[in-house]
């Protein structure tokens, strides 16, 4: 056999643990997982509050080092005659955070552990395998992700088995994501689907915060300004100038930035609620709008969002 041979069948050989791209590191600071609680009345699933995950800070625990765990209230409030019918206040904002558990990555293995204070968001009391992204086609996925996904009760067909893995573009980044089956443990009527457990992110639909009744709305990195999550003093600072003329306005809005391309223009109520959307224009018209505060997103073209308060007057 000729040498060349040997290469081929020995890359083969290794071919299921091998993704492509870069690997991606979850452990780091500045990103933020955007979540909607829910309780469950009937067959319904009510949204009742959200919260924010975040990174924050070191520490060292049995000579290892970690990243703290908060957990960020986020205000909202419920716009509708018989609540709960819970929305975020837009852009984001915190009200308290509190340290719930503490995770580190073994980056050269591709595995994340947790060490959880509150064990009922969490798998363990322990430490504990949250995710390995080193997983090959045909793996069984880690006791954390196969009880949480109920692959146990699933004899139907194979669940909590690795069946494929590939590159998705979500979040604006191509990221290498491991496919497997299991239920979707949301509400009362469970069903068999794929999920998926993203790079740098965790389950799409539920991060790295396994709980039922909370569901991954919103994903982003890069700081509280890319991701558009204010402090509880409300105060907006962009990190690329973007001028908005006259602010106040009667109606007329003015744009312009020499350093940003944008592509749309959207505006929401101070509860979240979308409003209007425009095209690439250097103006807009809100006069059809009431008096009161507003927030105007800004959409570049590398899809980068900026959000700038405005207030409209009569």
């Amino acid at each position: 056999m000729r040498p060349e041979s040997f290469v081929i069948i020995f890359l083969l050989s290794f071919a299921p643990k091998m993704i492509q791209g870069q690997y991606i590191p979850m452990v780091e600071e500045g990103k933020y997982w955007i979540y909607l609680n829910y309780y469950i009345s009937g067959d319904h699933l009510l949204p009742v509050s959200g919260h924010a995950i975040t990174f924050e800070g070191d520490t060292i625990i049995n000579s290892l080092s970690y990243k703290k765990v908060y957990k960020h209230l986020l205000k909202g409030g419920h716009p509708c005659m018989y609540p709960p019918c819970w929305e975020f206040t837009y852009p984001y904002q915190t009200e308290s955070k509190s340290v719930i558990s503490f995770i580190r990555e073994d980056t050269l293995e591709k595995q994340i552990y947790n060490l959880p204070l509150l064990n009922w968001e969490f798998c363990d009391t322990a430490e504990h395998l949250i995710f390995d992204y080193s997983l090959g086609i045909g793996d069984t996925v880690n006791s954390c992700i196969y009880d949480f996904i109920l692959a146990g009760l699933i004899t139907e067909t194979p669940a909590g088995i690795v069946d494929s893995i590939g590159a998705r573009d979500l979040f604006g980044k191509s990221r290498n994501t491991i496919f497997t089956t299991g239920y979707l443990p949301y509400g009362q009527d469970y069903f068999i689907q794929p999920i998926s457990i993203v790079e740098g992110v965790g389950l799409e639909l539920a991060g790295i915060f396994f709980n039922p009744l909370s569901v991954l709305i919103d994903f982003c990195e890069g700081g509280i300004n890319p991701c558009q999550l204010l402090s509880s003093n409300f105060g907006i600072e962009n990190p690329k100038p973007i001028n908005i003329f006259p602010n106040p306005t009667k109606g007329i809005l003015h744009v312009s930035s020499e350093e940003v391309e944008i592509k749309s223009i959207r505006i929401y109520s101070t509860m979240g609620l979308f409003l209007a959307e425009f095209p690439i224009t250097n103006s807009i018209d809100i006069s059809n709008l009431e008096k009161g505060i507003y927030f105007l997103e800004l959409i570049s073209k590398s899809n980068e969002r900026i959000v700038k308060k405005i207030a409209k007057q009569n």
